[in-house]
């Protein structure tokens, strides 16, 4: 059980687990049951949750359990748009501090034999993909850039679909508001 998604399809390949294993991908909820889910949580905290407070909700965070759960559960103490905007801005700062270092540092990573050295300016245009997508092929980007953005949590790859998308949607609308 991995969120590492290279890791998981780098033990299926080496360890000879074709027909002995299948990949199980568990994703985020859908936007039906992230909005059931909502409802369910706001019951069980007490807080009263309009239609327009849960599209809001998904909009930010998507059908990802954990950032609903933490939303919800917040507004017994403060205000919806406040929280929303918090957890935007630190994933803001996250992704644009992420960026800042790559003008210190020489991000490099191994496919096969070879150790191929990654350029902010591809990472760059990689993520400028996702400003108007939320799914990207991986035939649309360099595999060395993809593999290290997936390696530092930014994009999660899908192997069976060949696809890639931010690592949820703070970091979809991150993408969105920094570049």
């Amino acid at each position: 059980l991995s969120s590492d998604s290279l890791f998981i399809e780098y033990v299926y390949n080496t360890g000879g687990l074709d027909g002995r294993a299948k990949y199980l991908l568990v994703d985020d909820f859908d936007r039906e049951t992230a909005l059931k889910f909502m409802d369910f949580l706001a019951k069980e905290n007490d807080v009263g949750l309009t239609n327009d407070d849960k599209e809001l909700i998904y909009d930010y965070v998507g059908g990802k359990p954990k950032d609903i759960k933490y939303v919800v559960e917040e507004c017994k103490f403060k205000d919806l748009k406040e929280i929303l905007e918090f957890m935007l801005k630190d994933a803001v700062q996250k992704l644009d501090m992420f960026l800042d270092m790559l003008n210190y540092s020489k991000p490099k990573v191994e496919i096969g034999d070879e150790v191929i050295e990654i350029k902010k300016e591809d990472i760059i245009k990689v993520l400028k993909l996702f400003r108007d997508r939320y799914e990207v092929s991986v035939d649309e980007i360099e595999k060395a850039v993809y593999v290290y953005l997936v390696k530092e949590n930014k994009l999660f790859l899908n192997p069976q679909k060949g696809i890639l998308k931010p690592q949820s949607f703070l970091v979809w609308k991150a993408i969105k508001r920094l570049l």
